[in-house]
């Protein structure tokens, strides 16, 4: 009892002295007994898309899959792309979606996988009727360990456990490794991109991939070439399917 009240005290302390902001309009809302990093009003306006679009062109499609002319362009050259389709609720080109990821990203703010979570959760439970994440396990992209000491966790990762619960399925995370260190994908461009993920990702344990259909997921989905790269390595481990799914597409 005596424990519990000091950890009361020192929150409201804490909260005295930093206040908790909204992470979208920044405003206070430390009162709140919820919602207390994203303000109701700026949830409110977090409006996921149900559309689905190529992972490659963007042009729309039935569910998330290569367009014809993408399938065309890929089965005349010797690329493969191993990610089966690509599902995502927001575009990252949104202020307050783009706000939100930075904070949990950059700014160290933790806790923000909870409305994350639930965010992702509305939305999975928007398209079930549409796309089949039955029988799946999720994997999440994989940090390299030294980001993931400074940054102290993998934001994917506490965003597969949130969604695992709602789809009542497993996170598997030790099965895909980085095991090279990369410069940020975004400072860079066109082959480069390519060459920094080189070798960069691992399957640990294929047996935990092998005929499996598998939510690989990541926050962001820009160029996808972090996510393709995965998915290859994912499929040369055996995996049958390889489902991205990302919070925001860039």
């Amino acid at each position: 009892m005596a424990f519990e009240l000091l950890t009361l005290a020192k929150n409201y302390l804490l909260e005295l002295l930093f206040p908790i902001k909204c992470a979208v309009c920044e405003k206070e809302t430390g009162d709140k007994k919820q919602n207390k990093l994203i303000c109701i009003l700026c949830l409110k306006k977090l409006s996921p898309s149900l559309d689905f679009y190529c992972p490659l062109c963007e042009a729309n499609t039935a569910n998330g899959k290569l367009c014809f002319s993408c399938r065309l362009i890929i089965s005349n050259t010797e690329n493969n792309f191993h990610l089966d389709r690509l599902i995502y609720p927001f575009s990252y080109k949104d202020p307050a979606i783009q706000k939100v990821i930075k904070a949990f990203k950059y700014r160290f703010i933790k806790d923000l996988d909870q409305p994350l979570g639930r965010l992702m959760i509305s939305y999975l439970d928007k398209i079930k009727g549409k796309i089949d994440l039955k029988d799946a396990v999720i994997i999440p992209v994989p940090l390299h360990k030294r980001k993931y000491n400074q940054r102290g966790y993998n934001q994917s990762e506490l965003i597969a456990s949130e969604i695992s619960e709602y789809l009542n399925i497993r996170v598997i995370n030790d099965c895909l490794l980085k095991i090279k260190p990369t410069k940020d994908q975004a400072k860079l461009k066109g082959n480069k991109r390519l060459e920094n993920l080189k070798g960069a990702f691992i399957c640990a344990k294929p047996w935990l991939a092998t005929g499996k259909k598998i939510i690989l997921l990541d926050d962001v989905y820009t160029t996808g070439e972090t996510m393709k790269e995965c998915a290859k390595v994912l499929k040369e481990a055996g995996t049958n399917e390889v489902i991205g799914l990302a919070i925001a597409r860039g």
